[in-house]
């Protein structure tokens, strides 16, 4: 039988590790558009490719930073064992995770099939960020939701 730690451990390490890989791949994004408004490289999608047009870009910018910051104290509480899963925040957070990456398949769709004129339905590479971020919800939910149901076996319908 393993013990209810170390299950919770691998449940937070495995975590952690997709976390860090979404928000890595989050903060390229943002280093890739801010390269492209300074110093633009041939190799990389054109400066507008990577706005959805809905804010003007010294916001945007300063959302993105938030954003990082609170992924990465998400992730730092995790890593250090400083947040306590419960059943009803994992269930929470993975609706609203569902919920954020469907709006965006309806994004996407739109785009490419009945709105592919209109500017923020057609940017599709903010579409495809908004999908690493759902995930991070996703995944942060699976935590609270997974960790939970190790802690207390009964809440995720189990007998032991």
């Amino acid at each position: 039988m393993v013990a209810e730690g170390s299950v919770l451990q691998s449940i937070r390490r495995r975590c952690v590790a997709v976390l860090s890989l979404l928000l890595l791949v989050f903060c390229l994004r943002v280093a890739a558009q801010m390269l492209q408004a300074m110093s633009p490289v041939a190799w990389l999608p054109p400066f507008e490719a990577w706005a959805g047009g809905g804010l003007p870009y010294w916001l945007l910018v300063l959302c993105q930073v938030l954003v990082i910051m609170v992924c990465g104290r998400v992730m730092w509480r995790l890593h250090a064992g400083l947040i306590v899963p419960t059943m009803a925040t994992g269930k929470a957070l993975l609706c609203l995770g569902a919920l954020y990456f469907g709006l965006m398949w309806f994004r996407l769709i739109m785009g490419m099939t009945v709105a592919t004129d209109h500017k923020w339905f057609s940017a599709r590479l903010p579409t495809l960020f908004h999908f690493v971020l759902a995930g991070f919800v996703l995944v942060y939910g699976w935590f609270h939701y997974k960790a939970a149901g190790a802690i207390h076996p009964r809440s995720q319908g189990k007998t032991e």
